[in-house]
């Protein structure tokens, strides 16, 4: 049996494939939603700690917004080509709810995406939201 090494043409690499992770420098810095009265993700920092590449996420609150803290996050290419970060992955697990970011960043605009799983039985409809941030 031959083993897989690809499931798509694009996941095959065009001549030599540089070597190494992809970089998620381009991604860092503050984000901020560009909906002033948005109830979901305010504002979000992308930054390295710790020699790892970390998210930080503030959700919609009052009197003060919700510092969900810093999750690890993994830094995609637009290719299997390249090493320029320009999209990531990240997991926030708070226990009753756990909540899926997946973000990409085009033409100066980080567009994020939520998918989000109640764990607590509480009978409410897991849901997803799309939001865009600028810098």
């Amino acid at each position: 049996m031959e083993t897989l090494r690809c499931m798509r043409i694009e996941d095959r690499p065009a001549g030599e494939t540089p070597a190494g992770k992809v970089d998620p420098s381009p991604m860092f810095g503050a984000w901020f939603n560009t909906d002033k009265n948005t109830g979901g993700v305010v504002r979000m920092e992308l930054r390295e700690s710790g020699g790892r590449f970390v998210v930080q996420a503030w959700g919609a609150g009052s009197p003060e917004l919700f510092d969900w803290g810093e999750t690890a996050a993994t830094a995609h290419a637009a290719n299997v080509g390249s090493r320029e970060g320009m999209a990531f992955s990240a997991v926030y697990d708070f226990g009753f709810v756990e909540t899926f970011l997946a973000a990409y960043t085009k033409s100066g605009i980080l567009v994020l995406d939520t998918f989000n799983t109640f764990k607590d039985g509480s009978g409410r409809a897991d849901y997803f939201t799309r939001e865009f941030f600028h810098r």
